[in-house]
């Protein structure tokens, strides 16, 4: 490992870094609240049952099925029309259009050579883990380091109905590592997806394939869908270079191929009870690592998991649910470093069983309650035992959880929505996270929320292991055992509908305690909690139906970190000052349209960023901004009909940098669709 500031460059080769500049966001504050007060009169006068047919309903705020203006949290959804007219290529480039989220492309280099999807700052690494990721309720949250594996989840793109983000603690509704919010992807009932479908991309570095029948046998409806992507990822050489050491030159090793199984089945076996069952597979070659340092061509990953999900309605609306699952993500590789070769077989499991119960104890009032309890085991020798010089082979970690989330409509203004999760894991103990919030319809049209909670992010087997290392008797055994993560959140939000414009805003405080960084135990507090951080900010989304044909989604967000960074982990400029998306989709006719995206973030620094001002690596990574455009015709032939589409991402072919100055993100990437029903 090299030291920074030792790298020699040339004088000829060193560039200037520019820092992007941020657009003012007092600005857009002023104008929306302009445009609010502007409207809120004429709004006032809207008959109130127009108005609540025009809301949407979330389902994962509290497990409970809601308006979107009576959430206890901020909610974003991503439609399936929003979903095709992106053009997204990979599932977490569409989490840039979620307000708050920063997202860097192939950021990780080790293990898995995956994105970075983080709700605010605190992206100390690029696993991201401190969001909760489920899949029609079933975690994917990795047990070996955190966060998510975004190439490897058994899932189709095209199989997605709707995904629902949680901006904010979440852990009273699905406790610890929904730490800063959760995202909620939901796939379509097979009923949704009868009949054959077939849909081939080939474009500069990426092609793909997905064949799919869905059918039904009476009371049973079901759907298969196989797919297979290859994709060669960043491009080889760095343009933008920083310095000419070739290990500055080259990206990441990212090439993979992924094959794609998943097979869903809901059969109403009588007028109250259905069943549903789901297994998936995922696997392929994939390369990771880089130039110089742990790399493998020969990584092979094998993911599978199997669901079954029974419900029972009950009179009065009421409802029964079982959900148990089974999953297990798996890989063999043979690892290359300094060091020569090593296996780096990896297999996490992961069994859980859940019971919810959803009733009404009165007119005024909803409940849902349930538990569940979960069995995660982790076998990977060389990674655990790597940085610690001892040979961990099989860690288990056991999970038993206790909920509640009460909604109650105090007047028909104003609802008050109260729950907690009470949680026991064999890494920390107990934890009990509560949340409380209120919405009050002002006028129709115009709801004020305010909320308090408190989440915990529990240790990863990776943590819980480097732990043992330190305490270990012969090195430093004073240290506190390892605690879970804490944090308050307290919000103030807005949800408007004024006119064609629907409006959300939120304002958060954040205050963060016992921050894990097991690299370094603290010279100044002697624990491995010892961080600590604020992080205050807004979000505003915008929403606004041009006309029939055209619609606007803007997002823009504004947030500052605080902290004392001890331990060298900085924590302080972990997210963008601002960051914007915006999403323009119009349809010229009955066959034409087309949509234009873009995104942009100020600068920001994470703990990765080598800053060498000799090599002209700053301390901040750039800000940057990028142009995505699809343009696509609707056909029929016959009974079958049709979409062919051109996508263009990067269309300026931005080379910039996310994460580190070594991280360039590809350049234009362009590709041809066609999709076919029949």
């Amino acid at each position: 490992m090299e030291v920074a500031g030792t790298r020699d460059k040339p004088a000829s080769a060193i560039r200037k870094i520019q820092r992007a500049p941020a657009l003012p966001f007092k600005f857009y504050i002023f104008a929306s609240l302009l445009l609010a007060g502007c409207s809120a009169l004429a709004e006032a006068s809207r008959d109130e049952s127009l108005f609540l047919d025009e809301i949407p309903v979330v389902l994962s705020a509290s497990r409970l099925s809601q308006p979107q203006n009576e959430a206890p949290v901020a909610v974003t959804v991503i439609d399936r029309q929003i979903i095709r007219e992106s053009g997204a290529w990979d599932l977490s480039e569409l989490f840039r259009l979620v307000p708050g989220m920063f997202v860097a492309y192939h950021a990780d280099r080790f293990y898995a050579t995956d994105s970075t999807v983080a709700y605010h700052g605190l992206v100390t690494n690029t696993k991201s883990d401190r969001m909760q990721v489920l899949v029609d309720g079933r975690s994917v949250y990795s047990s070996l380091y955190g966060g998510v594996i975004w190439s490897d989840i058994p899932l189709l793109l095209d199989d997605i109905e709707r995904i629902e983000v949680i901006r904010g603690p979440a852990s009273a509704s699905y406790g610890a590592n929904s730490f800063a919010g959760v995202i909620n992807i939901i796939t379509s009932h097979p009923a949704e997806l009868q009949g054959k479908f077939a849909s081939f991309s080939a474009g500069n570095g990426r092609k793909e394939s997905v064949l799919r029948y869905g059918g039904q046998a009476g009371a049973l409806s079901y759907r298969l869908s196989l797919g297979w992507r290859e994709d060669s990822g960043e491009d080889v050489q760095i343009r933008n270079a920083t310095s000419q050491r070739d290990i500055w030159m080259v990206n990441k090793f990212d090439d993979k191929e992924i094959q794609q199984l998943n097979w869903r089945a809901d059969y109403q076996f009588s007028p109250v009870d259905s069943l549903e069952f789901q297994l998936g597979y995922n696997g392929g070659p994939r390369q990771m690592g880089e130039l110089n340092d742990l790399h493998t061509d020969d990584k092979r990953a094998r993911n599978h998991f199997e669901m079954l999900h029974w419900r029972r309605a009950l009179n009065g609306g009421a409802e029964l649910s079982l959900q148990m699952f089974n999953a297990v993500e798996s890989s063999r590789a043979t690892f290359i470093d300094e060091d020569g070769s090593h296996i780096g077989d990896v297999r996490t499991h992961r069994r859980e069983l859940e019971i919810q119960h959803t009733f009404a104890p009165s007119a005024q009032t909803r409940l849902v309650w349930g538990g569940s309890i979960r069995k995660d085991t982790a076998f990977a020798p060389y990674i655990l035992g790597v940085e610690t010089e001892y040979l961990f082979e099989t860690r288990p970690y056991d999970l038993q959880r206790l909920f509640g989330s009460l909604e109650w409509r105090v007047r028909p203004d104003l609802v008050v929505n109260a729950g907690a999760m009470l949680e026991h894991n064999s890494y920390t103990g107990s934890d009990l996270t509560p949340r409380l919030a209120a919405n009050w319809h002002v006028t129709p049209g115009h709801t004020l929320r305010a909320g308090f909670s408190q989440a915990t992010r529990s240790p990863s087997t990776y943590e819980k292991v480097v732990e043992e290392y330190w305490r270990a008797p012969d090195n430093r055994p004073e240290i506190p055992p390892l605690r879970t993560e804490r944090v308050n959140s307290a919000e103030l939000g807005y949800m408007g509908k004024l006119g064609a414009l629907d409006l959300d805003l939120r304002l958060f405080n954040d205050e963060f305690c016992q921050l894990i960084d097991v690299t370094r135990p603290s010279a100044r507090y002697g624990n491995l909690n010892a961080g600590q951080a604020r992080i205050r900010g807004a979000e505003a989304q915008v929403r606004w139906q041009l006309s029939p044909q055209t619609r606007l989604i803007y997002n823009i967000a504004y947030g500052k970190v605080k902290s004392d960074n001890i331990n060298r982990v900085i924590y302080s400029d972990s997210m963008p000052d601002t960051s914007q998306s915006l999403m323009l989709s119009h349809h010229f006719n009955t066959n034409w349209n087309a949509s234009l995206l873009g995104y942009r973030v100020t600068q920001t620094h994470f703990n990765d960023t080598d800053s060498n001002p000799t090599q002209n690596r700053a301390y901040f990574i750039p800000g940057n901004q990028r142009w995505d455009a699809r343009l696509a015709y609707r056909f029929r032939i016959g009974l079958s009909h049709g979409e062919v589409a051109l996508v263009s991402q990067n269309i300026a072919d931005a080379r910039y940098f996310e994460y580190r100055h070594d991280n360039e993100v590809p350049g234009r990437r362009t590709r041809l669709n066609l999709r076919l029903d029949f």
